[in-house]
C-alpha cells in the first residue's frame, strides 16, 4: 500500500520557461539548493527549443512600432 501511495504521487508536471537552466541556477540565491532543484527538475526532462525569439520583446517591438502606442 505505501508503495502504491508513492507511485500514484511521482505524478508527471510541466514547467515552461523562456531561459535555460543555467539561467535559474544563477538566479536562485542559494548555489547549492539550486542546482540540486534544476537537476532534479531537468533530470529525464523532455527540453523542446523553440528557437531564440523572445516573444515578450517582439510583441513589445511591434507595440512600440505603432503609431497609435504614443497617444
Amino acid at each position: 500500500m505505501a508503495r502504491r501511495r508513492y507511485v500514484d504521487a511521482k505524478g508527471a508536471g510541466k514547467i515552461a520557461s523562456q531561459t535555460a537552466p543555467a539561467h535559474w541556477v544563477a538566479e536562485l540565491p542559494d548555489r547549492v539548493a539550486a542546482d540540486s532543484i534544476v537537476n532534479r527538475l531537468a533530470n529525464n526532462a523532455q527540453i523542446i527549443n523553440l528557437g531564440q525569439i523572445d516573444m515578450r520583446r517582439h510583441r513589445n517591438d511591434q507595440a512600440r512600432a505603432h503609431e497609435a502606442y504614443w497617444e
